[in-house]
C-alpha cells in the first residue's frame, strides 16, 4: 500500500498491520472452501464424521468474533445486540421444548458473525477477495465440466454427505452418478444450452453454487462503478457462465430485479429496502391465490405454493417459534423455517436490523442493503439454503465491509446525504488493463 493513500478513515499501515489485515480474508475464504477440503479428505485420506464439520464451523465463528472484538467499533453494536436476541430466544425455545438444538442458533448467528468480521476489513480490497474465490470456483467448474469422473473421484460428494450429514444411499435417486442428489433433475434442466449435469464446483451442490452466483451479483450491483473494468467484467462473465452451468433458476430470475433496484436505490428514500421482504412474501400469496399454484412441484410455482400453504397452516405457537409440528415441511421454505425456529418476532428484528442498522451515506452502502434484502427475500420463498456458511459467510462479510467504510463529512439535511466531494468513494480495484491482485488504488 502506498504511504499516504487514504479512503475515508482507512490509511496506510505498517507491514505488520497489513499482514493482520489478511486474517479476515483467510477466515471468510476458509468458511467458503472448508467443505470442499473436508470432502477431499473424506474421499481420499480418511472417512470423516460430522464432528470435523462442526469443529470447523465453530473455529471460523470463534476466529471471526475474536477479530471483531479486537477491532470493536460502535457500528457493531446492533449486530451484537441481534446476536444476543438470537441467544436469548434459543434459551426460551429450549426451555419450552425441553430440548436443546444448537443448530437453530448456529443457522442465524452466521449473519451477525460475518457482518462484524467484514467491518474489520478494508473494503477497497473486496474486489480481489471475490476474484480469488472466483478463480478457484472457475477452475473446479471447468474440471467438473470437462472431466466429471476426475471431479467426482476427487470430492466423492455422495460419500461426504452420507458420512457427515446423515444422508443414506437411498437419498440419492440417480444411481449412475456420484454427485450431489440435485446435480441431475428428473425433468431436465431449465436451460438446455449445454448437455451437462448441474455443476457444483467447490460448493458441492448446484443450489449452493447458484446462491454463490447471487452473492457475486449482489457485490457487483453494489460496487460496479468502483471496480476496474477487467475485474468487473471477469466477475460478471464467469458468474453468468456459472449460473448456466448450475442451472441456477433463482439466480437467473434475480438478475433483472436486483440490477434495476440497485440502479435506483441511491435515489430512493432511506429505509426503503424494508419493503422487499414483506413485498416478496405478499407477491407470493397473490401468485398462489390468482395463479392457482399448487405445492409439491420442484419448481418456482411449487416451492412458492409450499411456502404460502405452510404459512397459512401456522397457528400462534408456530408463529411464536414454540412448535416443531411443521419442522419437516419447513426445511423447504426459508421464511417458514426461520419463523419455526426463531419466531416471527425475531424474524422481524432480523429484517429490521439488516435494512436499518446500516448507514446509507454512500451509494455503495445503500446498494448493498437493497441487494442483500432482495437476495434474502427471494431465497426465503424457495429454500433455507441462504443459511449455509459456504455462501452466507461471503455475503455478510461483503455487507459488513461496505457498511464499515467511512465517509467524508456531509453538508445539508436532505433525505439522502452523500459526501459533497466530487469523488466520495475510492475504487475497490485499480482500473488497469488486466486483473491485478496488488495493493488497492489510491482514493
Amino acid at each position: 500500500m502506498r504511504a499516504g493513500a487514504l479512503d475515508g478513515a482507512f490509511a496506510s499501515r505498517p507491514a505488520t498491520a497489513d499482514r493482520l489485515a489478511l486474517l479476515p480474508v483467510l477466515i471468510v475464504v476458509g468458511a467458503v472452501c472448508f467443505n470442499a477440503g473436508l470432502a477431499i479428505v473424506n474421499g481420499n485420506v480418511a472417512g470423516l464424521t460430522q464432528a470435523p464439520v462442526v469443529a470447523a464451523e465453530i473455529m471460523f465463528v470463534a476466529l471471526a468474533h475474536a477479530m471483531a472484538l479486537a477491532n470493536y467499533r460502535r457500528e457493531m453494536a446492533p449486530w451484537y445486540a441481534l446476536l444476543g436476541l438470537f441467544a436469548a430466544f434459543a434459551v426460551i425455545r429450549a426451555l419450552s421444548s425441553q430440548a436443546i438444538d444448537v443448530k437453530y442458533l448456529r443457522d442465524v448467528m452466521i449473519i451477525p458473525t460475518f457482518v462484524v468480521l467484514g467491518m474489520t476489513f478494508d473494503a477497497r480490497r473486496l474486489g480481489r477477495v471475490f476474484v480469488v474465490i472466483q478463480i478457484v470456483t472457475v477452475v473446479f467448474l471447468v474440471l467438473e465440466a470437462v472431466n466429471v469422473d476426475a471431479y467426482s473421484n476427487l470430492f466423492k460428494i455422495q460419500d461426504y454427505y452420507i458420512n457427515t450429514r446423515g444422508y443414506t444411499a437411498a437419498d440419492f435417486w440417480n444411481k449412475d452418478s456420484n454427485l450431489y442428489v440435485s446435480a441431475t433433475r428428473p425433468d431436465g434442466s431449465f436451460l438446455s444450452i449445454v448437455d451437462l449435469h448441474r455443476l457444483s464446483s467447490i460448493f458441492l451442490e448446484p443450489v449452493s453454487l447458484g446462491n454463490y452466483c447471487m452473492v457475486v451479483l449482489t457485490f457487483l450491483c453494489a460496487c460496479w462503478g468502483q471496480l476496474g473494468r477487467p475485474t468487473a467484467w471477469f466477475l460478471a462473465i464467469t458468474t453468468a457462465l456459472a449460473m448456466v452451468g448450475c442451472d441456477g433458476r433463482l439466480a437467473m430470475a434475480s438478475v433483472l430485479p436486483m440490477v434495476l433496484c440497485c440502479t435506483f436505490a441511491p435515489r430512493m428514500p432511506r429505509y426503503s429496502a424494508l419493503v422487499y421482504i414483506p413485498g416478496i412474501v405478499a407477491l407470493g400469496f397473490v401468485l398462489v391465490s390468482f395463479g392457482h399454484y399448487e405445492p409439491g412441484g420442484d419448481d418456482f410455482p411449487g416451492r412458492i405454493a409450499h411456502t404460502v400453504f405452510l404459512l397459512r397452516s401456522y397457528g400462534v405457537s408456530e408463529y411464536l417459534g414454540l412448535s416443531d409440528e411443521f419442522m419437516s415441511k419447513a426445511v423447504d421454505s426459508g421464511i417458514a423455517y426461520l419463523i419455526t425456529t426463531q419466531s416471527i418476532l425475531v424474524v422481524i428484528a432480523l429484517w429490521a436490523t439488516i435494512a436499518m442498522a446500516g448507514s446509507e451515506d454512500r451509494p455503495d452502502k445503500t446498494r448493498i442493503i437493497h441487494a442483500v434484502m432482495i437476495y434474502v427475500g427471494f431465497n426465503m420463498m424457495v429454500s433455507f439454503a441462504l443459511l449455509t456458511i459456504k455462501t452466507a459467510a461471503l455475503l455478510w462479510f461483503c455487507y459488513g465491509a461496505l457498511q464499515g467504510r467511512k465517509t467524508t463529512p456531509v453538508l445539508g439535511s436532505g433525505k439522502r446525504r452523500f459526501p459533497v466531494r466530487a469523488r466520495p468513494q475510492g475504487r475497490l480495484e485499480p482500473s488497469t488493463a488486466s486483473i491485478r491482485l496488488g495493493d488497492p488504488a489510491e482514493a
